[in-house]
């Protein structure tokens, strides 16, 4: 990947200060190894029809999976003949499997299909990848990068679905390392460049990787080490309180680093759209994990903290027009650019999948006074909350009623009449 993503490298150093390009991916061979492939299941407790074709044994198996029977729903599958069977169908059954964690039936069901002579499709592998994450198998990673390896083996090509599926195993077992590896090597464009949800698996690992940070700091891991063990709480040392201190700072700065790349990438996909590349859209969940990080940091390191509101103003804009008194404009004034999220939306207009998650919500706008008034910064909530009522009609309508007594609070502080 180009420079653009290559900043968020700069976490290389949490564990021991080993880069994070030295980190290498074991060769795992057969992708079974470790996990035991358990027989799926051929009997069944209920009576019931065999389908005779495969969008009826695809209804039969959904109906018995949703009444919690998923084992009586798969041995139905295994009882029907492999022409009324079809790729749809197993691909539900490996899902199925996938959503309890169950990895060893999800592989076996894998296997089954493809011995019936169904090619696997990137929802295969998906579902793969997902039964990775949700299983305890202390060798569901190892499995997880052999089936996407295993991807171009059986002609399917990756999506970045998929790669988000293998980055969500690297978040599920807290490797971090691997997650910005694989990240890295990700496509500016095309139809692997990262995608909303890739950034934002990246910042929630990364939020959480700060979090466990903070808690080092402030002395509750340590403390809870020394519970479990019952012993004496051993006071830390001024070298290992500034080392725990530059874990923090670093992790949150990553954080700030993955925030911007982010940024810069939505900007440049809207200034130089590329054909085959989606626009990035900018949804109220991605800013609300930033929030958060700024929130956590904020006691430890107030301008670490403060950054936030930049953020804030990046994405939904301050109106400019209060607070300030009125001069005349200059010939050479530019037009003052528009918030990132209303340039997204303008540009993704009719483009129903840019346009499903909210763009701001209740926590957005919640985070957002908090972090204004820790900071003592009155009037520049009330230019946020101007700027939502300005640029964010439609999606601030259903919200306003939340926030009243703050607002109103705001007003009052600010010694300002309320608009009717």
């Amino acid at each position: 990947m180009s420079a653009l993503f290559r900043p968020v490298l700069g976490l290389a150093c949490l564990r021991g200060g080993a880069n994070v390009r030295s980190v290498r991916l074991a060769h795992v061979g057969d992708f079974a190894v470790g996990v035991k492939r358990r027989a799926l299941p051929t009997t069944t407790s209920i009576a019931y029809v065999i389908p005779t074709d495969a969008y009826l044994l695809a209804k039969k198996f959904q109906e018995v999976a949703r009444q919690g029977k998923l084992d009586d729903a798969v041995a139905i599958v295994m009882q029907t003949k492999t022409r009324s069977q079809s790729v749809v169908v197993w691909n539900l059954v490996i899902d199925a499997y996938a959503k309890e964690g169950r990895l060893s039936r999800a592989l076996r069901g894998f296997s089954e299909m493809r011995r019936r002579g169904f090619a696997p499709t990137p929802t295969t592998f998906t579902a793969l990848l997902k039964a990775c994450a949700m299983s305890d198998s202390v060798n569901s990673q190892k499995v997880a990068d052999e089936l996407f390896r295993l991807m171009e083996k059986h002609g399917v090509d990756p999506s970045i679905i998929n790669a988000n599926s293998l980055l969500s195993v690297y978040q599920r077992k807290h490797n971090i390392e691997a997650m910005l590896e694989r990240f890295n090597d990700l496509p500016e464009d095309g139809p692997m460049a990262p995608s909303l949800a890739t950034y934002t698996i990246l910042m929630s690992s990364l939020r959480r990787e700060l979090l466990a940070r903070l808690d080092e700091l402030s002395g509750k891991t340590e403390a809870a080490a020394a519970e479990a063990e019952g012993r004496a709480l051993r006071p830390s040392s001024s070298a290992r309180t500034a080392m725990l201190k530059e874990n923090a700072h670093r992790t949150f700065d990553a954080l700030m680093q993955a925030w911007a790349s982010f940024a810069e990438d939505a900007e440049r996909r809207l200034s130089h759209p590329v054909d085959g590349t989606a626009l990035l859209s900018v949804d109220a969940h991605i800013v609300n994990i930033v929030l958060k990080a700024c929130h956590s940091v904020y006691r430890e390191n107030r301008a670490l903290g403060r950054r936030g509101l930049k953020i804030i103003e990046q994405v939904y804009g301050l109106d400019q027009t209060f607070g300030r008194q009125p001069s005349t404009p200059k010939a050479t004034t530019k037009e003052p650019t528009l918030p990132l999220a209303v340039r997204v939306r303008q540009q993704s207009s009719g483009m129903n999948d840019l346009n499903r998650a909210p763009v701001i919500d209740d926590d957005t706008i919640r985070l957002t006074f908090d972090l204004c008034s820790r900071d003592e910064e009155h009037t520049k909530a009330m230019r946020f909350w101007r700027s939502l009522k300005a640029n964010f009609a439609a999606e601030l309508q259903p919200l306003a009623k939340n926030h009243t007594e703050r607002v109103d609070a705001l007003y009052a502080r600010l010694n300002l009449p309320r608009p009717r």
